[in-house]
């Protein structure tokens, strides 16, 4: 029976084998640090600009110019970046019920959208859906099939009512296959823009933050939206979420992130403004470190026998590595050594639950600092078949090494 050691060890090995990747992420991570280092200089940002703001946040300088720079980085003409902003989650919320309109239809051309977003739109009966304030909703998966075909399934799809808004989601949530690149999603945005013209973009960019050299919003996307506990947290920001866009977008955002007539003039920094100012500037660093631990992890699963997507060479298109476990008595293995490995609660035993926004049981193990960080070492999955987990984030390297290396024996284990 393999062990623990032998895989690290084999990982060293791997680390020379798959270079060429981990050098490919290490460059576009130094860009992508320009970048941010750019859009600083760009705003002009000072030691006498980090000043807290409590109150209304009227007149908030830090806050303003802490947006200022998110949009120059996302190549955006506003953005709304706030700590009361709870989630990705509620970062879409905020951008669907600011533009959606009754009467209006918003289409999912990415096929059905993350758990936690059914009962928002009304898949999932709940209050105050937006299927309650009569906005209609229809999705189709043209990700399924080959770009040239995509212009014909739009068509399909908006016969009888062209939307208002149309949904991308970047990270392939609990029911699609693989995340998509860039490219992909600039190609789907044209697509769209050339099938409906008036239809306004929102991309779910949750995982999926400066991944690559290019963001959804510097290739059309009218809205995009993501949270601090995932890429752009690095770990360090305890809270937050954004979204970035056109200027009439985000200020339809701001008015259900406040209320009509107010939107994005009130809201103070909290002192938290600085603090995503930091966590951007780590992000690059982090975001290495995952992807090159979801390079080796993924290469070290496939040599035992695991499915696995994205595999080690593939373009990464999010933060998350897919792991068939196969059997539930390895999926729960899997997680408990990703407990083991967390730097907290790692004498803590995962175990299935119902969670808010979720349709079955899901088992999430990680001893995060930032309840719920997704950039910091983490796995989950719904309680169903095929059993597959979801292994994301990861502050550094050898961290997501060893969790997977140890998930591997127990799950051999179980097979045994």
């Amino acid at each position: 029976m393999i062990t623990e050691r032998q895989l690290m060890e084999r990982t060293q090995q791997l680390e020379v084998e798959y270079a060429t990747e981990i050098a490919d992420i290490r460059a576009v991570q130094r860009r992508n640090f320009l970048r941010i280092l750019d859009a600083f200089h760009a705003v002009g940002l000072s030691t006498s600009d980090l000043r807290p703001m409590s109150g209304y946040g009227i007149g908030d300088n830090l806050r303003d110019k802490t947006e200022c720079i998110f949009a120059h980085l996302y190549g955006a003409q506003a953005a709304l970046v706030r700590p009361q902003i709870i989630s990705g989650t509620h970062a879409l919320a905020i951008a669907l019920f600011g533009v959606l309109r009754p009467g209006d239809l918003l289409c999912s051309v990415t096929g059905a959208p993350y758990d936690t977003m059914e009962e928002i739109i009304g898949i999932r009966p709940s209050d105050g859906s937006l299927a309650e304030f009569g906005v209609s909703y229809v999705q189709c998966d043209i990700t399924a099939s080959p770009a040239e075909q995509w212009e014909e399934q739009l068509e399909r799809c908006f016969s009888t009512q062209l939307p208002k808004l149309v949904l991308i989601q970047r990270s392939r949530g609990y029911k699609r296959i693989r995340a998509l690149c860039e490219g992909e999603i600039a190609r789907m945005i044209s697509t769209v823009k050339h099938v409906s013209p008036k239809s306004l973009v929102l991309v779910d960019n949750c995982y999926g933050d400066l991944l690559e050299d290019r963001e959804p919003t510097m290739d059309g996307a009218d809205l995009l939206a993501s949270s601090f506990m995932k890429n752009i947290g690095a770990g360090i920001a305890p809270t937050g979420g954004y979204v970035v866009g056109t200027s009439r977008a985000v200020a339809l955002a701001a008015t259900r992130y406040s209320s009509p007539g107010v939107g994005a003039e009130i809201g103070p920094n909290l002192g938290f403004a600085e603090t995503f100012l930091r966590s951007l500037l780590f992000a690059p660093m982090v975001i290495e470190q995952v992807l090159t631990g979801n390079v080796l992890a993924s290469a070290l699963l496939q040599e035992n026998g695991f499915v696995v997507d994205p595999g080690p060479h593939e373009i990464r298109g999010d933060i998350v590595l897919r792991i068939e476990c196969g059997s539930r008595e390895r999926f729960a293995a899997f997680a408990r050594a990703v407990q083991e490995c967390s730097a907290l609660d790692a004498d803590a035993v995962p175990e299935p639950s119902p969670m808010q926004g979720y349709e079955t049981e899901v088992l999430m193990a990680g001893g995060t600092f930032v309840q719920g960080s997704t950039i910091e070492l983490s796995f989950d999955g719904p309680v169903r078949e095929p059993y597959v987990g979801y292994l994301q984030g990861g502050l550094n390297a050898w961290q997501v090494v060893q969790a997977t290396a140890r998930g591997i024996v127990y799950s051999m284990n179980v097979r045994k």
